[in-house]
């Protein structure tokens, strides 16, 4: 877990961020409210994902702290009660994540929200592709004081193949008069692999008439050469969260809000493409239907909430299980849909057993420690059908078989009949 170091004299101050940024993210806070306290506890513990650092203390009133923390690369973030020329010309030549003003209670909010930013920086991966080396250096300093993971490439042709080798790659930042390819037609081949919504292009360039053409082939953001600093990182910032906010978006549309695997809606868009490419390529395949066994009475005996557990621990044990491309969506109420890639019909129905016996050793603990157990009925489709709605069909035809043979077992196209 991340640990932020948070430096004010204010105890109240100390106590509303502290918590605030620690109910926002997974990150626990410590707290000095003198430069000696915090100088005490980095050199006992250095390793701060960040510093928050007030520059007015008891024991100092100058840069001496934030200097302490460039020295120990910690990165920092200023709070300042007051803001004028001087403090602007000061903190501007130092490498800190920004400076902000601690004036009201929206601003300490502010704050709050600036450190989530850069929190979900550390954890985004930005491509700068410039020949000059010069830029490629500064916009690397830009960016590494906002936590982000920096790569870089000296033209278009190395900046695809770090692309190829990357692929959570989130943002790239290009120039635009470059060797082999310009800075317009290297974002064409972007555009053909990738949406605006899965990698983000930012342009940079000495004119505005190169603006126009990086947007109109799809750059999400263009900044004119020179920049100041603060302006290229508001951009850039501004480009990484609308990037999430439309992953979020997406998520919703596309993840079943009580279980957190895909819904119905996403297992027919993506596992409709593995079906396509599987009948085009002849490869195997197999799609799995599963139902919980004598659902109604567990919601009868024990009530809704438990029934949500039991579909959640169904949920859990089929995502932990599947291979990385295969795909586990909820159907409908108790009951998941799986798509195997690339997978014999005798190996598709061993996997599929093998579930149906975890999940029958599945313990369900209840609030008074209760322990409560279910099974689940499984029908396993491989035969190749004409149709993506074909297949699923013969695996439901399937599961119909399994709970009206016994329950808690697998039927499939292999043996008909196997025992769980």
């Amino acid at each position: 877990m991340h640990k932020i170091l948070l430096v004010d004299d204010s105890k109240t101050v100390c106590t509303f961020l502290s918590q605030k940024i620690q109910d926002t993210l997974d990150v626990t806070v410590d707290i000095a409210h003198t430069y000696a306290e915090a100088k005490e506890r980095v050199e006992k513990n250095p390793d701060y994902f960040l510093a928050l650092l007030d520059v007015h203390l008891p024991d100092m009133n100058d840069t001496t702290m934030v200097d302490f923390m460039i020295e120990h690369d910690i990165p920092s973030l200023v709070m300042t009660g007051d803001f004028n020329e001087n403090t602007f010309k000061t903190f501007s030549k130092r490498n800190i994540i920004d400076y902000v003003l601690k004036e009201t209670p929206e601003s300490l909010n502010y704050i709050v929200s600036l450190i989530s930013r850069v929190y979900q920086n550390s954890m985004t991966k930005v491509l700068i592709v410039d020949d000059s080396i010069t830029v490629r250096s500064q916009l690397k300093y830009f960016l590494n004081s906002q936590l982000f993971e920096v790569l870089s490439a000296e033209e278009p042709m190395s900046a695809l193949k770090i692309i190829e080798k990357n692929s959570d790659i989130k943002i790239i930042i290009s120039d635009y008069n470059m060797p082999n390819l310009n800075g317009v037609e290297f974002l064409k081949i972007i555009r053909r692999n990738f949406s605006k919504n899965k990698i983000a292009v930012v342009g940079i360039s000495t004119d505005e008439k190169s603006a126009i053409a990086f947007l109109k082939y799809g750059a999400n953001d263009f900044v004119i050469k020179p920049f100041f600093k603060e302006e290229f990182i508001c951009r850039v910032n501004n480009t990484a969260e609308s990037l999430e906010n439309v992953n979020k978006l997406e998520e919703i549309a596309n993840i079943d809000f009580l279980t957190k695997v895909s819904n119905r809606k996403y297992f027919f868009e993506k596992a409709g493409i593995y079906f396509e490419e599987a009948q085009n390529k002849k490869t195997p395949y197999a799609v799995a239907m599963i139902d919980i066994d004598n659902f109604k009475l567990v919601n009868d005996t024990y009530g809704h909430a438990v029934g949500d557990d039991v579909i959640k621990a169904l949920a859990k044990i089929l995502r932990d299980n599947i291979k990385g491309q295969d795909i586990v969506a909820r159907f409908g109420g108790e009951e998941f849909v799986l798509y195997l890639k690339d997978i014999s019909a005798e190996a598709a129905s061993k996997f599929m057993q093998s579930m149906c016996q975890k999940i029958s050793e599945l313990d369900i603990v209840l609030p008074d420690n209760q322990q409560i157990n279910f099974t689940v009925s499984i029908g396993v489709s491989s035969e190749k059908q004409t149709t993506l709605n074909e297949q699923i069909n013969n695996a439901d035809e399937l599961l119909y078989v399994a709970k009206k043979s016994g329950k808690n077992r697998v039927i499939d196209n292999v043996e008909n009949l196997v025992l769980a």
